[in-house]
């Protein structure tokens, strides 16, 4: 819009408190070059954690496939040590036995193959999962944005038509214009103000002046019997609830007025 329309968004303005092309553009690339800087770190943490993740799930992967190597390997070897000592004693239990004598390195090999390939997929759905969470939680950002930038185009809407007004409006016209800009301020910011109060309101977040009050104090235990003690406890805690309910209500009045 600044470039293009050649207009500087309020909050803009606001904090540059100029409408000077040069300074404006200088404090817009500073603050891109700061979220650009903070989506590069945001993404190599990213990076950083979904390597830890990868390593460690691989890890575990491995270390459980070396439990399984080593139980196989001490079933293996008891049965080979059984067969050499003479306790069997069939020949047929003895081929049975035989028979997985060939299989540790073909376990070996087949158990590492599957499982690098394999310790992957929960990495994966667990990053998509990580992800979806980001993406959900990260949805009122991309809202702000379209806000904001809906509320600068209705500000630069009005911007142009006060200098189309500037441009026609009579001596009289402009000294009635100038008598009620203030008082159209005024007004905007009582609105600004109820609403913000009624969120408060509904939200249960009082002001400070009103969220600090707190009538408790403490009560000897020693000549108080305990169910006493906890019943003068709640009578504090709704006392101090009903006086915050009634003074955001008289607060909420007298910004309505």
């Amino acid at each position: 819009m600044a470039t293009e329309n050649k207009h500087w968004a309020k909050e803009v303005v606001q904090r540059t408190k100029r409408r000077d092309d040069t300074t404006n553009s200088r404090f817009i690339q500073k603050k891109i070059n700061q979220l650009m800087t903070s989506i590069a770190q945001a993404s190599a943490n990213i990076s950083d954690l979904q390597i830890q993740l990868a390593t460690y799930w691989e890890y575990n992967a491995v270390d459980i496939t070396a439990q399984k190597q080593a139980q196989t390997t001490a079933e293996l070897t008891t049965n080979l040590i059984i067969e050499r000592t003479g306790l069997t004693t069939t020949t047929t239990t003895t081929t049975r036995i035989r028979s997985p004598t060939l299989v540790p390195n073909t376990i070996t090999t087949t158990a590492s193959t599957i499982n690098k390939g394999q310790h992957r997929d929960p990495v994966e759905r667990l990053e998509k999962h990580i992800l979806e969470y980001i993406h959900h939680f990260t949805l009122h950002v991309k809202k702000i944005a379209e806000n904001r930038i809906q509320l600068a185009k209705a500000q630069m809407a009005e911007f142009k038509a006060l200098d189309d007004f500037e441009q026609i409006a009579t001596p009289s016209q402009w000294n009635i214009h100038l008598m009620l800009k203030p008082k159209v301020k005024l007004c905007s910011t009582k609105a600004k103000n109820y609403v913000l109060a009624t969120k408060r309101v509904e939200y249960d977040l009082p002001p400070k002046f009103i969220s600090k009050m707190d009538l408790t104090f403490k009560i000897d235990e020693s000549i108080v019997d305990k169910d006493e003690i906890q019943a003068t406890y709640d009578e504090m805690r709704q006392i101090t609830k009903d006086f915050r309910t009634q003074a955001m209500t008289l607060y909420v009045q007298s910004l309505a007025r």
